[in-house]
């Protein structure tokens, strides 16, 4: 690109005693300033600034999570990982009519896909749902009058 081409608007930040940068880390298209000069010194000082204006180098704001949050324990982490097991096969399930696009990817382990879930869907009803009201902390509806 000869000095011709170089817009009207912009022209004035190039130069052969200017650096310009094309993007984040990139090599500047121009040789860098000689140390000492005007250019150089101008170029150091707003860099300065700019570093000054950022603060200081480390976590941002929005980067990770304020507090990290506490992992559930093995009770609730059991639940979760059954119920997951569940939906995963009901999934496949349906992919297997043709109800849906697609099986799910396995998200829980093989020991709850193939341990767990045959042995939840041949337990009767009755006693899934006494297990899950005993385990769950409901304990039915109270009347108050």
């Amino acid at each position: 690109m000869s000095a011709d081409e170089i817009p009207e608007s912009v022209r004035g930040y190039f130069g052969h005693d200017k650096v310009s940068l094309v993007g984040d880390g990139a090599l500047p298209a121009a040789p860098p300033a000689p140390p000492g000069s005007p250019a150089r010194r101008q170029g150091e000082i707003a860099r300065a600034a700019a570093l000054e204006a950022a603060g200081s180098p480390g976590a941002r704001p929005g980067t990770r999570p304020a507090a990290i949050r506490p992992r559930p324990g093995a009770v609730r982490r059991m639940r979760l990982s059954g119920e997951a097991a569940l939906m995963e096969q009901s999934m496949r399930d349906a992919a297997g009519r043709g109800d849906a696009r697609a099986a799910p990817h396995p998200s829980v382990g093989l020991h709850w896909r193939r341990g767990f879930v045959p042995l939840y869907r041949a337990l009767p009803w009755g006693v899934v749902s006494r297990f899950v009201t005993r385990g769950s902390g409901a304990r039915g509806w109270r009347r108050s009058r």
